[in-house]
């Protein structure tokens, strides 16, 4: 038998000792020190009784013989005793047991993931598995909140969880009718400790320090099998989001690139799953209201590169934002019968900003000055978002043949109102032309509303067992209107009563579309292969007035797209993937439409009714492996994307430093990625080390226009890197890494021929574990460098957060002092480099605070297992 699980526990604990999985031939070796204490042998095998066998002690080699399962033929799931494996290879799910996962005391589970090898998580949370976009976060199978997550990764404790399982990510149709995923997507489910699942469990954290920085956060969720009512809040102003509740972990809120501004949050929310009947189950309910103040502060260097020479723009800004929002979200699952399921999940949400920036800016051509502006804008907005969405799913009684059906809805209200007041001030040679000068004291209101409504229908026929061919029609309408109304400031009345004509306008859009699909597919136990084609039918309507001119636009596009994919299982272990798909995009409206909008005073659009359709095609490779016997992990991922009639800008600068800009079409733009990463774990004793490299290379070729000719860009971007862990059970845990990003494009056309930069970042995190783990010593260092950053830029940066905790009554109170930034040289500092221009910022960040904290966890379960 292939793939059977084998490991070694200690009786008095079941600590895992060492573990692996079987050969093609059911065979296995496991390899071990010499053992003086008694020790269980196990084996595991999805649908199989587990077998076990005890050991007093071992000191030489022994061979097993060979090792008999029997058929599992208990129906009822409280009748299985789940046992322990620290990873789980089930057809294309990956299953890590997380108490084989070393993460520091009261962490959240979004630390589980953080230790996992092949999971990576950047500064915007966004999270890559074995270098696959993770855009579904599920705890149980059901959404926490929402599908994204976040606020489940930075509330859930990680010692609830029983195991983390990464698998692709299905549609709702999919789901519904059991057919095989398609997305080139990963969904993470984690499942919660059967032994937890029935009870009370709470978190309370709350800190305060220098600088009155505070930070608290709660945790309230009671169990009972199916039924689940979880309560967070938080509120901190030390940049960690209103989504998150990390109790006084020493990572850092805020390092480097990872975010701007400081942040003061406060969110509450509730969310409850049950099921309600045997024939509905509710999936979600969540309601959340997030508050947040941020204050901003920038500094950018702009170099803008033009054939024959160079703009630099200097500019500085202040802002200071508060938001505040309200979501709900439901899902309920209805089988009024055994073929049938119908899913409805409603969702609204309503926020409020209020913006105060000011800013000033100044452009030169070789050191002199050709405009300079400031200005202050006061924003006001609200917004209100309802989308209920409907699913039907119908089984036949021949297998393989479905019926799917949906209904999305979208219905979204923006406005707003800005007061404006700006100076710009335009230079000839150095002096200052009063003519040319741009003076604004304006109210403006905008308003915007869009109505979605899609239609889907589908019918599956099996044409052999494994051979299916679908047959679809997607309706698609979307109405969308657009005003925006601005009058002058009169000092006659004081009032802003002078109409403004020329910023003044107004769009009502149409769109209708109509898709027959038919698809093929084909689901062997080695492969699955799919093949799906469409005709687009769209009919465009787009009426609006600008300047007090009308336009109006009537078009009808017919356009074909095509995807197919491959998912080919090489082995038990591994699995290659590959995709192609080409698809038409049509421009938009706006940018269709011959009008001039001067509503910028520094830049100027006008679109252009030429435009045609801009078509891409992109191909894509994975593989994976991930061998189990040998600790073993790697992937590989290719991807390539040509474009054609891509719409770009065609733009030209006059001698006051003020852009034009129109848009055309321009082909052969096209771009590569290569990525791999690999993972090898080395076990000895109670330690073990795992050493993961991984390495990146993007590819670009960019064809575009500046100042009214063509230029042609190369642009590569290279970034290596390694990841170790070393742990030593109850002792140590040290974790350093090493990133390095080096980025350089070469132009023809151009004022400069190659730019080049090369961004390095090294980081440590260690825990020190003592008195029997009870006493905790926590530090994170980083270290980021900048190779080529304009002058008034600083280079590089230390970075060091320690924390220092003691656990008390069984731990379930922890007392913790933390500083952050302990160095005080935090900074946010980086560069970017685009096809046009380079740009060097600097942003207002956290720096250095002390903070107290106590967390408290009290916590009662009941076992859902039943005596027998």
């Amino acid at each position: 038998m292939e793939n059977a699980t084998v490991y070694l526990l200690k009786q008095k604990d079941s600590s895992v000792i060492n573990y692996t999985s079987t050969n093609k031939e059911g065979k296995f070796s496991l390899k071990t020190d010499e053992l003086k204490e008694s020790f269980i042998l196990k084996a595991d095998a999805e649908k199989f009784i587990s077998y076990s066998k005890v050991f007093e002690k071992i000191n030489r080699s022994v061979d097993i013989g060979t090792i008999e399962l029997d058929k599992n033929t208990i129906t009822n799931i409280e009748e299985v005793r789940i046992t322990v494996s620290p990873i789980k290879i089930k057809k294309d799910t990956i299953e890590f047991n997380a108490a084989a996962i070393k993460v520091r005391p009261d962490s959240s589970i979004e630390e589980l993931l953080k230790n996992i090898s092949g999971v990576e998580i950047d500064s915007d949370g966004k999270i890559t598995a074995n270098g696959k976009q993770v855009d579904q976060i599920m705890i149980n199978g059901k959404p926490f909140f929402d599908k994204d997550g976040k606020i489940a990764l930075k509330n859930i404790p990680a010692d609830i969880i029983k195991n983390i399982q990464f698998t692709t990510t299905k549609t709702k149709e999919e789901e519904l009718t059991g057919k095989p995923p398609k997305s080139e997507n990963t969904t993470i489910n984690f499942t919660i400790d059967d032994k937890k699942n029935k009870g009370f469990l709470s978190r309370l954290s709350a800190g305060y320090g220098s600088d009155k920085r505070y930070e608290g956060s709660g945790f309230l969720s009671y169990f009972k099998d199916k039924r689940k009512i979880s309560l967070v809040f938080s509120s901190n102003n030390i940049n960690a989001r209103g989504d998150s509740g990390n109790g006084g972990s020493s990572r850092a809120s805020q390092t480097g690139s990872g975010g701007q501004g400081i942040r003061k949050s406060t969110t509450i929310g509730l969310n409850y799953t049950d099921q309600l009947s045997k024939e509905a189950d509710l999936d979600a309910f969540g309601l959340t209201r997030t508050e947040t103040d941020l204050q901003t502060a920038s500094k950018i260097s702009k170099t803008t590169f033009l054939p024959d020479y160079k703009l630099k723009t200097n500019s500085e800004s202040q802002a200071e934002n508060n938001t505040e929002q309200y979501n709900f979200n439901a899902s309920v699952k209805i089988k009024p019968d055994t073929l049938s399921t119908i899913y409805f999940s409603p969702a609204f949400s309503r926020s409020a900003t209020k913006n105060f920036n000011t800013s000033k800016a100044a452009t030169l051509r070789d050191e002199t000055l050709l405009n300079q502006s400031t200005s202050s804008v006061r924003l006001d907005s609200e917004s209100h978002s309802f989308t209920p969405n409907i699913h039907y799913s119908r089984k036949f009684s021949k297998k393989g043949r479905f019926f799917y059906s949906s209904l999305n809805t979208s219905i979204t209200e923006n406005k707003n109102k800005s007061l404006t007041n700006s100076q710009t001030f335009f230079y000839d040679n150095g002096v200052e032309d009063p003519a040319k000068r741009d003076f604004r004291n304006q109210l403006a209101k905008t308003k915007s509303q869009n109505n979605n409504y899609s239609f889907n229908a589908k019918y599956t026929e099996p044409i052999s067992d494994s051979l299916n061919i679908n047959f679809g029609l997607d309706y698609n309408s979307t109405n969308t209107f657009n005003g925006r109304m601005v009058n002058d400031f009169d000092p006659a009345t004081g009032q802003y009563s002078s109409y403004n004509l020329p910023l003044s306008n107004s769009s009502d859009q149409k769109n209708s579309q109509l898709s027959p699909q038919v698809t093929v597919e084909l689901n062997k136990q080695k492969y699955n292969f799919w093949a799906s084609a469409n005709v687009d039918f769209t009919d465009l309507k787009y009426n609006s007035l600008f300047n007090g001119q009308r336009f109006e636009l009537h078009r009808n596009f017919i356009l074909p797209d095509y995807n197919a994919g491959l998912q080919y299982k090489l082995s038990q272990n591994s699995r290659l993937n590959i995709y192609n798909s080409a698809s038409f995009t049509i421009p938009a409206a706006e940018r269709l439409i011959p009008y001039v909008d001067e509503s910028n005073p520094l830049v100027t659009y006008q679109g252009n009714p030429d435009l045609k359709n801009a078509w891409s095609n992109r191909a894509s490779l994975y593989y994976n492996n991930f061998n189990v016997p040998k600790n073993t992990n790697y992937y590989i991922n290719l991807s390539f994307t040509y474009n054609s009639n891509d719409t770009t800008a065609f733009s030209y600068y006059d001698d006051s430093g003020k852009q034009f800009v129109t848009y055309t079409n321009i082909s052969g733009n096209k771009s590569a990625n290569f990525g791999s990463g690999f993972s090898k774990t080395f076990k000895w004793n109670d330690q073990k080390i795992t050493v993961t490299p991984k390495a990146g290379l993007s590819y670009r070729y960019n064809r575009g226009f500046i100042n009214g000719q063509m230029y042609t860009g190369n642009s590569y971007v290279l970034n290596p890197g390694i990841n170790l862990v070393y742990d030593k059970k109850d002792k140590i845990n040290i974790k350093p890494s090493y990133s390095i990003n080096y980025s350089f494009s070469n132009y023809k056309n151009y004022s400069v021929e190659s730019i080049r930069n090369t961004y390095q970042t090294f980081s440590l995190e260690l825990t020190n574990y003592f008195l029997k783990t009870n006493l905790i010593l926590e530090n994170d260092f980083e270290y980021n460098t900048s190779s080529n950053i304009a002058p008034g830029f600083k280079r590089d940066f230390y970075f060091l957060n320690s924390a220092i905790g003691y656990s008390f009554y069984k731990k379930q109170l922890t007392a913790k002092v933390k500083v952050y930034d302990v160095l005080n040289q935090n900074q946010s500092v980086r560069r970017n480099i685009t096809a046009t221009y380079v740009e060097d910022r600097e942003d207002l960040i956290l720096r250095r605070y002390i903070m107290f904290y106590l967390t408290l966890k009290l916590n009662k379960f009941t076992s859902t297992s039943k005596k027998k």
